[in-house]
Order: structure tokens, then C-alpha cells, then sequence
């Protein structure tokens, strides 16, 4: 195996591990170490794989797919592009006063980052726990995705009965008591001609 196919190995290596390692903190699948079978596929196949792995991960995870969205529509948020017309040289005059002017930050920053030696790591007992919870995580989601639809469905059903109740009891009865009073006002003006009739015979 020559210099070149080894630095391409151990790239390969590197890019699959970064990718185990952001799979594991998306969604809480550790796989299993395949070195040795990777090991034994070509440059391209190695390569292929890692491109169905990473489309794999991004039709699983939600922040990936926006991710790439964002990336599409906006090119310049992750890579910005460079300025045009502007120079970026300057005069050692300049770089200099640039210097002293940042030269007293220097010592506090140096401080700074040695401090960053003496912090704890964070345990990752918790982090763990977390990604151990993903699952149950994503069933309550579907869970309540599922309840919101239901409770949704519901309301149409209960919107659509009240309706009915509505027309049937409310304006049902009213339209029937319009009639009953038309039909009786009918039947009194009935009765009040057969009476002055009657009365009239009854004079003559």
C-alpha cells in the first residue's frame, strides 16, 4: 500500500468517526466499530457509504434537514463570501500599531486558555442519560401529534353536532310553533266569521 492510499484510509477513518460521533448526539445510535470491513472496500466504496450514511442521518434528524435548507437558500451564512474591492494587505506601519494596540490583550488571553487546563470536565452521565431518552422522546411527540389530531377531529364533530342540536331543537321548534300559531290564528278567524254569521241569522 503506497503513502497516498494510507493518507486516504486514515481520512476516511477520521470523516467515519466524525460521523459516528455526530450520529450519536443526534439521535443516540452508537454503532457498532466496522473498521474491518471498511478496511477491506475501496476508496470509493468507503466514500459512497459514507454519503448513504450522512442522507441517512439527515432524513432522520429534523436539524439536519434545516440545516441544509438554510445552506441552500443562504450560501453565504456558513461560507461567507469574500468581500469584493477591498484590501486586505497592509502597511507594516499599520500591522505594527495593530500589534502594540492588541499586545497588552495578549498576556490575559494567554491566562485565559491555561485556565481552560484546570476546569473539570462536565460528567456525561447526564448527557448519556439524555440520549438514552431520545426514543421515548420522540414517541411522546408522536404520541402527542397523534392526540392533536384526534382532539382536532373531535372539535370538527362536536362543532358539527351542536350544529344539527341547533337546527333540529332550536330552529326546528321555533319554525313548528310559527306554524302551530299560524294554523290557530287561521282557525280563530274561522270561527269569529261562523259566529257573526250566526248572528246575523239569529237577528234576522
Amino acid at each position: 500500500m503506497s503513502d497516498l492510499d494510507d493518507v486516504a484510509y486514515q481520512t476516511l477513518e477520521l470523516l467515519e468517526s466524525r460521523l459516528r460521533r455526530v450520529a450519536f448526539v443526534l439521535d443516540g445510535d452508537l454503532q457498532q466499530d466496522e473498521n474491518k470491513q471498511k478496511r477491506s472496500l475501496c476508496v470509493p466504496e468507503r466514500i459512497q457509504k459514507l454519503e448513504d450514511s450522512l442522507l441517512s442521518l439527515s432524513s432522520k434528524t429534523a436539524l439536519i434537514s434545516e440545516v441544509q435548507r438554510l445552506k441552500s437558500r443562504y450560501p453565504d451564512l456558513i461560507i461567507p463570501s469574500p468581500a469584493k474591492d477591498v484590501s486586505l494587505e497592509l502597511e507594516l506601519a499599520e500591522q505594527l500599531a495593530m500589534i502594540l494596540t492588541e499586545a497588552p490583550s495578549f498576556p490575559t488571553t494567554a491566562s485565559q486558555l491555561n485556565s481552560l487546563h484546570d476546569l473539570p470536565i462536565p460528567p456525561a452521565e447526564s448527557f448519556a442519560a439524555l440520549a438514552a431518552l431520545q426514543p421515548r422522546i420522540a414517541e411522546a411527540e408522536r404520541r402527542q401529534l397523534t392526540q392533536a389530531i384526534e382532539i382536532s377531529d373531535l372539535r370538527k364533530r362536536s362543532g358539527a353536532l351542536v350544529l344539527r342540536w341547533h337546527e333540529i331543537f332550536i330552529l326546528g321548534q321555533g319554525r313548528c310553533w310559527a306554524e302551530w300559531d299560524t294554523r290557530v290564528r287561521k282557525a280563530e278567524q274561522l270561527v269569529r266569521r261562523k259566529e257573526v254569521r250566526i248572528s246575523k241569522e239569529n237577528e234576522a
